[in-house]
């Protein structure tokens, strides 16, 4: 808690999410284990390859059983390559929860995304960043990349009906990006619906730590992938990216936020939404807008939801202002305008994740995490199954004995 200033804003201007771990809204369903590019920092290796269908029906009645869902999260590894994946798709609609393809887009085609909404896909998230060994696209930044995701938007919109979202990871070297990302995607909010960006970690090497999985000392390298070597920066946080975006997108502000497992000042998940016309940004939804969206969804589906699916909101979404400060601001500067009554009325989601944090002081997870999913009848942390795949227990730092 020491050394916070003014820069580090208050969790009263927030919203917590009310999800829990049998009430979330997300279930994240990983299909394989493959993949067919490298990203640096990720959270899979291959041990078992694709799951078979049986086993990812059954987890999708799991997940509508015990996680209460709205929308399932259909990953790996690269879910493009399973076989079954638009019979995937199909089974997770059949059981009236929205699937959302998580994927890096290298072979997605018009072709396969007819096929795959045909099926009932509702939206796709694509990983893009400069960081990825991406044929055809070594050592473009991440502004240069903006054409990348241009053409999978383009894509999307064309087909209609899809819910687009792209997400990228933050590192030391590509932070100074992060405005002209988000410049690109409002530039386009009719056709891109979110931005997401996941703070770089990696559990730490280092000579005078020893590492135990259960009762045995490990080496760290040799069981995970995700390990940072001790001249890496590891330690951007969700804060930073959250005062850039203040500092350089007009009227932006999170409404609502996820905390820590361990750290009682930490903002593991930041979410706020834009509301803008396709010509200026009028403002954002506050934490009040965000809670009745949120408390509404549930009564009347029995869900709560992560996204929004269509953003083209219209003026209805002004009528949050006679409870909203911030939806009431982006009224007034939609009224100043005359000619704003001819002009469509967008949301946009800005989403900030902080990815765990693992010392030897503890493990900081995401409280009432929404990216859990399905390992020998339990319900556990993604980003951290490899440890237990591998040895059955999430990994703990500890000092060297001097």
């Amino acid at each position: 808690m020491e050394g916070r200033d003014d820069t580090y804003p208050k969790k009263t201007n927030f919203y917590r999410f009310p999800w829990s771990k049998n009430d979330n809204p997300i279930g994240w369903l990983e299909i394989t284990d493959i993949c067919n590019i490298h990203c640096k920092g990720c959270y899979r290796q291959k041990i078992t390859g694709h799951k078979s269908l049986d086993e990812i029906k059954e987890e999708i009645s799991l997940f509508k059983e015990w996680r209460n869902c709205d929308n399932i999260s259909i990953s790996g590894g690269e879910p493009l390559l399973h076989p079954d994946i638009t019979e995937i798709v199909a089974w997770v609609w059949k059981h009236k929860m929205k699937p959302i393809l998580l994927t890096n887009a290298v072979l997605l085609t018009r072709d396969k995304l007819r096929e795959l909404k045909d099926a009932g896909l509702k939206g796709l998230t694509m990983h893009i960043d400069s960081f990825q060994k991406r044929p055809q696209w070594k050592g473009k930044n991440e502004k240069e990349l903006n054409e990348l995701r241009m053409y999978y938007a383009d894509m999307a919109h064309e087909i209609g009906g899809l819910f687009c979202s792209f997400n990228s990871t933050v590192y030391a070297e590509n932070f100074k990006y992060i405005p002209a990302i988000v410049a690109w995607a409002n530039k386009h909010i009719s056709k891109v619906h979110s931005i997401i960006f996941i703070t770089y970690r990696g559990v730490p090497e280092s000579d005078d730590f020893e590492y135990i999985a259960g009762d045995k000392k490990v080496e760290v390298k040799d069981v995970i992938t995700y390990t940072s070597k001790p001249d890496e920066q590891i330690d951007i946080t969700s804060v930073n990216v959250y005062n850039i975006l203040k500092q350089n997108i007009p009227h932006y502000d999170a409404s609502g936020y996820l905390g820590g497992t361990y750290s009682i000042d930490a903002y593991k998940w930041f979410v706020g939404s834009l509301i803008a016309t396709k010509k200026e940004i009028l403002g954002c939804f506050g934490k009040k807008g965000l809670e009745i969206s949120q408390v509404l969804h549930h009564l009347k589906y029995g869900t709560y939801p992560a996204y929004l699916f269509s953003n083209r909101v219209g003026r209805k979404a002004f009528l949050l202002s006679f409870f909203d400060p911030k939806v009431r601001k982006a009224l007034g500067r939609y009224m100043k305008n005359p000619l704003n009554i001819f002009r469509s009325v967008y949301a946009q989601g800005i989403g900030i994740i902080q990815a765990p944090d693992v010392t030897r002081e503890g493990a900081d997870m995401c409280d009432s995490c929404p990216d859990l999913t399905w390992y020998q009848g339990n319900l556990v942390n993604s980003c951290r199954l490899d440890e237990l795949r591998k040895y059955g227990d999430f990994i703990r730092i500890a000092q060297k004995d001097s």
